[in-house]
């Protein structure tokens, strides 16, 4: 993957991660289990950090938030009474986690709008 994709694939998913309950579930298919492609998009994009880092495409402000919100992210995916369609919409937990996202989004300077996902290879059963 290259550097700018590296990148983009980081921006789009804290995009997915900020959305509200309703927008994350219009832009991912059907078949899928929010919830679990939320979190699994936000940590794929987690792992490219070093070499986004490495790279200077973002400020030590930033990467603290991108951290807190991948810090929050693990919390949340370990408590599996999160892992449904109300608990995306109305537990504090993804509330907080969409409030990581969007000021993680903010300190990179990027706004808060639908991601382009078009990067990932869905499966559908």
């Amino acid at each position: 993957m290259k550097e700018n994709e590296q990148y983009k694939s980081l921006i789009e998913s804290l995009r997915l991660l900020a959305l509200d309950q309703k927008e994350q579930l219009e832009v991912l298919p059907g078949y899928t289990c929010a919830t679990d492609e939320i979190i699994s998009t936000f940590c794929d994009a987690f792992l490219l950090l070093p070499q986004i880092i490495e790279r200077d495409f973002i400020s030590r402000q930033a990467i603290a938030s991108i951290v807190r919100c991948f810090n929050w992210i693990d919390l949340l995916s370990r408590q599996e009474n999160l892992h449904n369609i109300e608990a995306l919409d109305t537990h504090e937990y993804w509330s907080k986690a969409r409030g990581f996202a969007r000021k993680a989004l903010e300190d990179m300077h990027v706004k808060v709008e639908i991601p382009d996902l078009s990067y990932i290879k869905w499966i559908d059963d």
